[in-house]
């Protein structure tokens, strides 16, 4: 090894300025999946809704369980799909990677322009008159979008540890997941900044139909409600082009960055001495572990399966929100894509927010405890909104009323800082379970149960959702359900707790290399 290299590693301070500038390619990842999320499922509704889909369940006794709400959810969850299949292997590839670019950055150069490029393409293709013609041009963009996406996630994740030394690894990632946090909000208001950019340079109507609602077929609604005709009578849609392009450009550019940053300070990359023997022995070595070889007691194991269940019905409710809250606030609330990512940006924000304070709540008392709090808390304000919501009357002209918005408001805050309280103590409890000696084996226990969960969770809350005749307010009411059964689940488990004086810095070291 250089003495370069030894000198980095035995470095006493964490380089914040070198640590913030890979996170750039972080950054980039999650403004794209933000805007994919948020806006690709509103897209396909419109589209499958043209098609007929639910002409189609209805005339057909046998296809009553099919609807747009389910169709939509199980397209998004292509990426968690492709996710569990092909990101640990780009990872494992990319480790056996040498190049003068180092072992990330060629998937990450290659692959990023790529997925900007489809990235676009998504509602370029919905811009075609043809419902079916439409739905299968975005079918195969998304598929290839979410293809390369999962290519370039895992090198990119890498970087981080390549920079840095494992004792100041849990200091980065705090630092990397702020640059993802970035992200993600950027994307969350990247709408209202393209309809503003549209506006500005003479685009008066398209900026004015991206800040309009729609309705289930994506026509353009007036302030009364009424379908928006252009010249030749026909009705108006709208394209979302400018907001994926913007997100795209903003992309890329992080991309630039983390370029010049890579040229400059490769020499630092503690992985560019690590060869493809010793990569390949690392692997060689891992060994499936079965439960029941693991030296745990039936107790322990008992709570190790109930905390597994407990995990997958949580994150049913966790992963259903996402593709499902922007036709939820543009069916009930009325309003545009553009204004609800802000409202997901308040959610989100309350969650980070919430983490340190929560991580403090699970060490003073305890995880399980912390966890119940934010799942009793959760299910109260989910309760609390659906009574108001369904109590109350709506206004005249189909939107709801004050005291609801108030209770959706007050929900998405307490809810992101209970989801907090949920997911800080979620990983630590299992790996405690575990111990010190099979990390990675509890650690791939618990993304079995999570990653199962973000297939599951969006396509049976469509599942509701269409057999409530596609009222996405059943959204709030299958998540409580599942939260609610979360609680329930978890109240079994007896084992997880930290004793008063001993050593976790273990587990933080755990988490936060899962985390990567």
């Amino acid at each position: 090894m250089s003495e370069k290299v030894e000198k980095v590693e035995k470095q006493e301070k964490l380089n914040y300025k070198r640590t913030f500038l890979i996170g750039f390619g972080f950054m980039g990842c999650m403004l794209l999946w933000s805007v994919y999320n948020s806006y690709v499922p509103v897209i396909l509704r419109g589209k499958l809704s043209q098609l007929g889909i639910a002409e189609l369940s209805s005339s057909h006794a046998w296809l009553a369980w099919l609807s747009v709400p389910l169709i939509v959810n199980a397209i998004m969850t292509i990426d968690n799909v492709f996710g569990v299949i092909f990101q640990p292997h780009f990872g494992k590839r990319s480790d056996r990677t040498h190049t003068k670019l180092g072992k990330r950055m060629p998937y990450i150069l290659i692959c990023l322009p790529i997925c900007a490029a489809f990235f676009t393409i998504i509602p370029v293709a919905a811009t075609v008159r043809a419902a079916g013609l439409s739905i299968l041009l975005m079918m195969a963009v998304i598929i290839c979008f979410n293809f390369l996406m999962s290519v370039w996630r895992s090198p990119v994740v890498s970087l981080m540890p390549d920079f840095t030394p494992s004792e100041l690894q849990s200091d980065a990632n705090a630092v990397i997941n702020i640059m993802g946090g970035i992200g993600q909000m950027v994307g969350f208001v990247v709408g209202t900044i393209a309809s503003t950019a549209c506006g500005l340079i003479g685009f008066k109507v398209l900026s004015e139909n991206l800040k309009a609602s729609t309705n289930e077929l994506g026509e353009v609604l007036d302030a009364n409600g009424q379908v928006v005709l252009n010249a030749a009578g026909e009705p108006t849609y709208v394209n979302y082009t400018p907001v994926f392009l913007v997100a795209a450009i903003i992309a890329v550019l992080c991309l630039v960055v983390l370029y010049f940053f890579y040229k400059k300070n490769k020499k630092y990359d503690l992985s560019a001495n690590v060869g493809f023997e010793e990569t390949e022995n690392k692997e060689e070595k891992k060994e499936k572990i079965k439960i029941k070889n693991l030296p745990l007691t039936k107790a322990e194991k008992r709570s190790l399966f109930i905390m597994l269940g407990s995990l997958f019905l949580i994150n049913n409710a966790t992963e259903a929100i996402v593709p499902n809250f922007t036709n939820f606030a543009n069916d009930t609330l009325k309003v545009s894509p553009i204004y609800s990512t802000l409202m997901m940006a308040v959610f989100a924000v309350s969650l980070a927010v919430f983490g340190i304070p929560a991580g403090k709540m699970g060490r003073k008392l305890g995880r399980k405890k912390t966890i119940m709090i934010g799942l009793g808390a959760i299910v109260a304000m989910f309760a609390v909104y659906l009574t108001i919501s369904q109590v109350l009357p709506a206004n005249a002209d189909g939107s709801v009323n004050k005291f609801t918005w108030i209770a959706l408001w007050v929900a998405l805050v307490v809810g992101g800082a209970a989801v907090g309280c949920i997911n800080i103590n979620t990983l630590p409890l299992v790996l405690a379970i575990g111990g010190r000696e099979y990390v990675g084996t509890f650690t791939g226990y618990y993304y079995t149960a999570t990653m199962s969960a973000s297939v599951t969770g969006p396509i049976l809350c469509g599942l509701v959702i269409g057999l409530f005749h596609e009222d996405y307010n059943f959204m709030f009411f299958f998540c409580a359900i599942f939260f609610a059964l979360g609680l329930i689940a978890i109240n079994g488990v007896r084992h997880g707790e930290v004793a008063k004086g001993e050593d976790t810095a273990w587990i933080d070291e755990a988490v936060q290399n899962a985390d990567d």
